[in-house]
């Protein structure tokens, strides 16, 4: 029986608790404030909102190096030799680590890379997918898991809902004039993955707990998703208030036990503060 071994970015925002049950080894993204440069993960998400508050400037984020990876790769099979290493990468369109992954795999034999198509709690919700049918599936192949990959990379949605555009104004993901648009009008647009890319999807109008409330309605009601795949979740400063609100609607529709994530440094930079976050896998 081949031992598959889950490595991923740290911008999947995966938790402890996932990581020790599934044994998925984590690899540090950066983030850059001013001079210095961080591992993301080894602060806390508040000093990106400090930073930019202090400064005027984002945090610029960036992706995992070839030795990134190269030393968790050695750690990985100094202690298991044997072992096949499944990659499931953050979105190869947004940043350098699915190449600087592919550069380091080259001095390594059975390491097996698939691109998630997913950043944050999507990319947590793909890696918690395959994790769960390597389990139930002990005979499987590489090849076979990177199938599955591949198909619920496909399927798993993932929909971000920022409380200001601010951020994304000032990271270049939005135009001034959507920005003085959306808040002339009190617009709150959504935030969708799309072949891999970060994409503005439906536009709510109204105070942010009415958006939160449409965005989950919505979520339940255009897409047949699995009740063991929902998460929901966000960045730091999203009140517990709306973290009840989104779990009673979730609740009231039949999904009884929604998995939590907290956005880490990466995503924050670009969502901002209280950004609320829903993702599910849909059913085939």
């Amino acid at each position: 029986m081949t031992k598959f071994i889950i490595t991923t970015e740290s911008g999947s925002d995966i938790s402890p608790e996932l990581i020790e049950r599934y044994n998925i080894h984590v690899i540090p993204m950066h983030v850059t404030m001013g001079s210095k440069t961080f591992d993301d993960g080894s602060f806390d998400v508040e000093d990106v909102y400090r930073f930019y508050d202090q400064t005027g400037t984002l945090p610029k984020t960036a992706g995992t190096t070839p030795q990134d990876n190269s030393v968790v790769f050695e750690r990985i099979l100094a202690e298991f030799p044997d072992a096949h290493i499944i990659h499931i990468a953050y979105s190869a369109v947004t940043t350098v680590s699915y190449t600087s992954c592919t550069i380091a795999a080259e001095d390594f034999n059975n390491i097996h890379i698939v691109d998630s198509k997913n950043v944050s709690g999507g990319l947590t919700a793909v890696i918690v997918a395959t994790a769960r049918f390597i389990e139930n599936n002990p005979n499987t192949t590489a090849e076979e898991i990177v199938n599955f990959v591949k198909d619920v990379r496909e399927r798993t949605l993932f929909v971000f809902l920022p409380q200001s555009l601010l951020y994304l104004k000032a990271g270049g993901r939005v135009s001034n004039v959507a920005y003085l648009s959306a808040s002339l009008l009190n617009l709150h647009p959504t935030i969708i993955l799309k072949d891999g890319y970060l994409v503005a999807s439906k536009k709510y109008r109204g105070s942010f707990d009415r958006c939160l409330k449409n965005t989950v309605k919505d979520f339940i009601k255009n897409y047949d998703i699995d009740p063991e795949t929902v998460i929901i979740g966000g960045t730091k400063r999203l009140s517990e208030d709306y973290k009840q609100l989104a779990k009673s609607l979730l609740q009231d529709a039949g999904y009884n036990d929604p998995s939590w994530f907290s956005a880490g440094a990466v995503i924050s930079s670009h969502g901002g503060p209280g950004a609320f976050g829903i993702i599910g896998i849909e059913k085939k």
